[in-house]
């Protein structure tokens, strides 16, 4: 086990790569001069070229594109992830900042969509009907529901009109509540309806007449021989969309000002800041490829045959 997750992150080595060096390449291409955005953020309305000139020898911009990036490589291979051009604070010391309310806020919407959609979609998959119906209807308008128009409907509901939360969120149990209830939404849509149709497949299976013929109680066959044998796809997707939250919940973050990494994010593409934005996007991805070994491991435990040679998760 310990050789099959060494391998796996060893793996990850050239993704990190080659994702660098294409957000790197687009931030190069993107319009305007990086130097002209950040003084622009910066206040200064209409900067002469000597200003913008000044700042670019400053930041380093006039070197040449590919030294720039070996530089930051370099760096960044001793954890030095640069300096930011706006703040001039180390981009290390502000994802650092954020990065515990990012992790918070998807952790939270992990537990509460395993909390709701494991039960619902094992009761769908055994009570089919009306319950059924309802589940698999409600999961796919979840799932549909773009989450910037999901955040606008719960801050006009629970903030403007019920005034039971505040628009504004903040890392607090109170301010959390929002953003993680909108992100829940869709997490929950998807685990159920994965739950829902591993459940069933699981319990089509030939030997659960067999199960039943020894008397075992039906909550019994649907918990030890469905929703058991479910456990493997349910674990993968739960833990690839908590990494999926804490990378790309910029949407939500920003709708409702969360102080996380996505906001932080986007808020420095909007400003040029590229060093920030190339930060991200490495502890981003570590993230996710991470989080992706953690879930293979933690299914070889749950099914010992994904631990063969060839077999992989997700």
């Amino acid at each position: 086990m310990a050789r099959f997750a060494v391998v796996r992150l060893l793996q990850a080595i050239p993704v990190l790569l080659l994702l660098s060096v294409a957000v790197f390449v687009l931030l190069e291409l993107a319009p305007g001069d990086p130097a002209l955005r950040v003084l622009t953020s910066q206040g200064v309305e209409q900067p002469d070229q000597r200003e913008v000139e000044a700042l670019r020898a400053r930041l380093g911009l006039d070197r040449p594109a590919w030294e720039r990036y070996l530089r930051w490589l370099g760096d960044a291979a001793r954890f030095d992830l640069g300096t930011s051009y706006v703040s001039r604070e180390p981009v290390s010391s502000l994802l650092a900042e954020r990065l515990p309310a990012s992790v918070t806020l998807a952790a939270v919407t992990a537990l509460v969509s395993a909390a709701i959609a494991i039960p619902l979609g094992t009761l769908a998959a055994v009570r089919r009907g009306l319950l059924d119906t309802v589940v698999r209807a409600g999961t796919l308008v979840f799932a549909s529901a773009p989450s910037f128009w999901l955040s606008l409907v719960a801050i006009w509901l629970f903030s403007t009109e019920l005034r039971w939360f505040p628009a504004l969120a903040d890392f607090s149990p109170r301010g959390i509540v929002l953003p993680a209830a909108v992100l829940s939404l869709r997490s929950l849509a998807l685990v159920a309806r994965l739950t829902r149709a591993t459940v069933a497949d699981a319990l089509a299976m030939p030997h659960i007449p067999v199960a039943r013929g020894r008397g075992l109680s039906e909550s019994a066959v649907v918990i030890r021989h469905g929703l058991r044998n479910a456990l493997v796809p349910i674990v993968t997707v739960l833990g690839l969309d908590f990494a999926a939250l804490v990378a790309g919940a910029a949407v939500v973050e920003t709708v409702f000002t969360y102080p996380g990494v996505g906001r932080l994010a986007v808020q420095a593409a909007l400003a040029g800041d590229a060093p920030v934005v190339l930060g991200f996007v490495l502890v981003a991805c570590t993230a996710v490829i991470i989080v992706n070994a953690l879930v293979d491991i933690l299914a070889g435990f749950l099914d010992p045959t994904i631990r063969q040679p060839g077999s992989r998760v997700a």
